[in-house]
């Protein structure tokens, strides 16, 4: 079958070739009989006035005309050939007749052959050979036997062996024009059909590009579509289940599956797989050795794509996919940190390829930064959290502690009001509720007189935070007043005896307390000892 191909390859090059070479002598033969219309036009006159046979001018402007009648009408190729090859045949054996074998009638009979040969065939030049030995036979046996004398009476004489002679020169030069035009074909026709073969490797290697741009396309918008899908998913359990169905739906792949490294950083597990046999390596709590010999501990410690593409290693190594002909395993990072690896398998062969890696490798780095980004974002809700939940106990207590000391109760109107409506509105403080406002009408609340309790109990819930820091600093402030003022009458104190009764008695004055009492003594430490 390829020998069949390969034949039917070799006879369309050639027949192109053919036709290559065709067009070009169909276009050639209108510029050519155009230049025998003008340059024939120049010689024609002084030629008919130089002759003195009116035989000869009749066949010069016969020849002339029909010639000039094949360039203007519109013939046939083979027609305007034959009529232009007749023309220069006509010319020489009228030089023949007119000058005999001596004359210039040898160089017509030789164009015959150099113009049929160019522009017809190798075969049509032998015919010319032919026609012109025959002619040179006839008119040497006729002009010898003076059957017929030269039109110009001061013609050379021409003896037998000038006849031999022509006709042996015109074979002569007939064959080496023949080869010589033969093997310039030939190596027109090699040139022809090398530019072919360049053009269709080119055209082939022109589809293949394509063909690969078409893919590369195609497996970019994948991985850009799911790029995007992930990028809003901040639940890295969510993430990583919608990013592995994405996968397997959109590559159309036959297992999909991701590792993650546990905190040990000495093993991975796996968290998310597609599948039947993903579902039951997820029952099991399937995890592998970072150290171990494993494909996904190689692509772990070399922080590189690793590619399988001999299906009986996978068979071996993987029982539980047996139909993984493709696989490919790409680690997921972000800077210099690998937080586990993506895993794909396809059912045929040769899916993953080399120059595949570095598209796969963005894939798996975007898929890393979503993985990191929703770390950190469940870390900071976390923190958010935390301080939330501090900051609530906080103004517990210090509310708690300062409705404590101080009542603070306030009350305007009449409470035994009958058919009353009630409305409670809360003091909430971030979430935190300090207090609570009640109002009661005898007619129903608005919508908007709601919506006015609402803001007013808003901004006296900030009002009373605010007036309750600003006493609290300023307690502060009074209390680190008076610890610096004591502080300061101590030191200015000379002796022992001064700092103890200066420490006691401001102490005893600043905090109104009715007694006040200093030791030093190291009886309670020598009784430890």
């Amino acid at each position: 079958m390829k020998r069949i191909i390969n034949r039917l390859n070799l006879f369309s090059a050639d027949k192109t070739t053919q036709e290559v070479y065709r067009l070009w002598r169909e276009r050639f033969v209108l510029p050519l009989l155009f230049g025998v219309m003008v340059f024939g036009a120049v010689a024609l006159y002084p030629a008919v006035l130089a002759s003195n046979s009116v035989t000869v001018n009749t066949i010069f402007i016969s020849t002339y005309l029909l010639i000039v009648l094949v360039a203007v009408v519109r013939f046939s190729y083979l027609i305007r050939i034959s009529v232009f090859l007749l023309g220069i045949y006509v010319v020489g054996f009228s030089e023949l007749i007119t000058h005999g074998i001596l004359g210039d009638g040898l160089f017509f009979f030789l164009a015959v052959i150099i113009f049929s040969t160019m522009l017809l065939s190798p075969r049509a030049g032998v015919i010319a050979i032919a026609i012109d030995i025959f002619t040179f036979l006839v008119m040497g046996w006729l002009m010898q036997s003076d059957r017929v004398i030269p039109l110009n009476p001061n013609a050379s004489p021409a003896q037998v062996a000038d006849w031999i002679s022509a006709s042996a020169a015109v074979i002569m030069f007939g064959v080496v024009i023949i080869i010589g035009f033969r093997q310039l074909e030939l190596e027109f026709a090699g040139a022809q059909k090398q530019i072919d073969a360049s053009v269709d490797a080119l055209r082939e290697e022109r589809n293949k590009l394509e063909d690969r741009v078409q893919e590369r396309t195609l497996q970019l918008r994948r991985i850009n579509e799911v790029g995007r899908a992930l990028a809003a998913i901040l639940d890295p359990n969510e993430l990583l289940t919608r990013a592995a169905k994405l996968i397997q739906n959109e590559f159309d792949f036959y297992y999909t599956a991701f590792y993650i490294l546990d905190s040990t950083g000495q093993w991975v597990e796996l968290k998310e797989a597609q599948g039947e046999a993903g579902k039951i390596l997820k029952e099991n709590k399937h995890r592998l050795n970072v150290d171990g010999k494993s494909i996904i501990a190689q692509a772990i410690r070399t922080k590189s794509t690793q590619i399988i593409t001999d299906s009986n290693q996978i068979r071996i190594d993987m029982p539980l996919f047996p139909y993984t002909r493709s696989l490919i395993v790409v680690p997921l990072v972000v800077g210099d940190t690998i937080f586990g690896v993506l895993e794909m398998h396809a059912s045929r062969e040769n899916v993953f390829l080399p120059q595949d890696m570095d598209a796969y490798q963005n894939m798996a780095n975007g898929i890393a930064i979503s993985i990191e980004n929703s770390r950190l974002f469940q870390e900071a809700q976390q923190s958010i959290t935390e301080m939330q939940a501090t900051q609530r106990q906080y103004l517990q207590g210090a509310w708690s502690s300062l409705t404590a000391q101080k009542d603070l109760y306030y009350a305007l109107g009449d409470s035994d009001l009958a058919d009353s409506n009630p409305i409670e509105v809360p003091l909430a403080l971030r979430n935190q509720i300090i207090g609570q406002i009640d109002l009661a009408n005898t007619t129903d609340w608005t919508n908007e007189q709601k919506s006015l309790i609402e803001a007013i109990a808003v901004q006296a819930t900030l009002a009373l935070e605010n007036a309750r820091l600003v006493e609290e600093s300023q307690s502060s402030a009074a209390q680190e007043r008076v610890a610096n003022e004591i502080i300061s009458k101590i030191w200015t104190s000379a002796n022992m005896d001064g700092i103890l009764q200066t420490t006691v008695r401001e102490l005893g004055r600043n905090l109104e307390a009715s007694e006040v009492e200093i030791e030093i003594s190291m009886d309670g430490q020598n009784d430890e000892q």
